[in-house]
Order: C-alpha cells, then sequence, then structure tokens
C-alpha cells in the first residue's frame, strides 16, 4: 500500500479558512493525513512564482496590495499547486494529493496512484449531498480521461511530482494550472490525465475567492458518478 498525504491549498482569508477547515475535516473523516499549504495571495502571479524556488518561471519584484487582478490572482493559485508539487516531489509520501480549499474527501483512496498519471478525484457540484458517495463506495478502478473541468482534486506520485518540476523548469508557464495540465486541447503537459472511479471527492463550490462566480462547468460525468449523483 502507498503512503499517502493531502496537501491542502488555501490563502489566508476568512473564506479560504473556512473552507479549509471543511476540507481537513472531511481528510481526519476519512482516516487521511493532511498538510494545510498557505498560498501565495495580496501579490501578482509573478512575485508569486518567484517564491515557489521553481527555476525559469516569469518573477518580478511586486509590492503586496490588496487590490489584485483576478487573473493575478488565479496564476498565484497555480503558484501554490507548483509549489505543493514540490513539497510532494522532496517529501517522504509515495503519492500526494492536491486538494484545492473547498475540496471535500469522501472516500480513502485503497488503490494504488499509477506514475506518470495525474489522478482527478472528482467533479465540482453545488450541492455535495446530490452525490451519494457512500453508495457508490471508495475507487476500484482508474480510467483514462482527455480532459477535466478544474484542479480542485487530484492525486499524484512523488516521480510524477519530480517530473512535472521538472518540465516545468524546461518549457515554462504559459497558462493557469487548469489550462496547462487538466483542460483538454489546452493541456501543455506530456503527463496523461486518469481519474479515480468511483469518485472519492467533490469540488464544492460556493464563493470564489478568485472569480465574480464560480465555474460549475464539468465534462461528461463517468458512469459511476453520473449513476450515484441525483
Amino acid at each position: 500500500m502507498q503512503s499517502i498525504k493531502a496537501h491542502i491549498l488555501k490563502i489566508d482569508n476568512p473564506i479560504s479558512n473556512e473552507y479549509a477547515k471543511t476540507c481537513s475535516d472531511s481528510c481526519d473523516k476519512i482516516g487521511l493525513s493532511w498538510t494545510y499549504f498557505n498560498g501565495y495571495h495580496k501579490m501578482d502571479g509573478r512575485m508569486a512564482f518567484g517564491k515557489t524556488g521553481i527555476k525559469n518561471l516569469p518573477t518580478s519584484e511586486y509590492r503586496y496590495t490588496e487590490n489584485v487582478s483576478a487573473a493575478d490572482k488565479a496564476m498565484c493559485c497555480t503558484a501554490g499547486h507548483f509549489s505543493i508539487w514540490k513539497n510532494i516531489a522532496d517529501g517522504p509520501e509515495d503519492v500526494g494529493i492536491v486538494l484545492e480549499h473547498d475540496a471535500l474527501m469522501l472516500q480513502p483512496l485503497m488503490i494504488d496512484i499509477p506514475e506518470n498519471r495525474i489522478v482527478v478525484l472528482g467533479y465540482k457540484v453545488t450541492d455535495p449531498q446530490k452525490y451519494n458517495h457512500v453508495k457508490a463506495g471508495p475507487p476500484q478502478q482508474i480510467i483514462d480521461i482527455i480532459g477535466h473541468e478544474g484542479a480542485h482534486a487530484y492525486a499524484i506520485t512523488k516521480k510524477t511530482a519530480r517530473y512535472l518540476i521538472d518540465e516545468l523548469e524546461r518549457q515554462g508557464i504559459y497558462s493557469a494550472v487548469d489550462n496547462d495540465y487538466f483542460l483538454v486541447n489546452q493541456r501543455r503537459t506530456a503527463v496523461p490525465l486518469s481519474i479515480a472511479s468511483p469518485t472519492p471527492a467533490i469540488g464544492w463550490l460556493r464563493q470564489s475567492t478568485i472569480w465574480s462566480g464560480s465555474a460549475a462547468r464539468n465534462y461528461p460525468f463517468i458512469p459511476s458518478f453520473h449513476e450515484n449523483y441525483k
């Protein structure tokens, strides 16, 4: 059995702190070890990239400010993902789960996460009660997919995290983490996407800390989610 730990990406504001507490409570409920990563905010994306310690990313000196654009907030979030990858690559666990603050873990991962895969763990929903995760049960298989709407919950191995960092240092960044690593026809990584089935997590859409409204779009559900989402 692989050793595993969840890394919860949050920022220090009331909404994010509230969401992250709900997320960490969901990890506790299923017996999943977790840690918070206090991400970057009140700065532009280039300043955030400079704080990751990853080579060949665009950086800048910038004063801290409350007045940050949504685009820069998205890039700060992206820099947070990159920093978590670095922590997974340098850490002792075999697998790291990356959870944005509004994610919920509903089932433990009882199957191995393969190398050279980004394994997404669930869809975005406005009402968590609509997904009957008890009936669905924990993941039993990994299914290959070509795209996923969002980076709210996914798992990567230690070696995959190292590859993603090395790839990032070779080719740099083009857009936000969702676009470069998850969205179909926009992905710029050589690492394929898969999804755990049944899905063990969801992204619980509420007030966004980046955009004026939360994006509720999903790609077509896999059968195990469709059958248990009412």
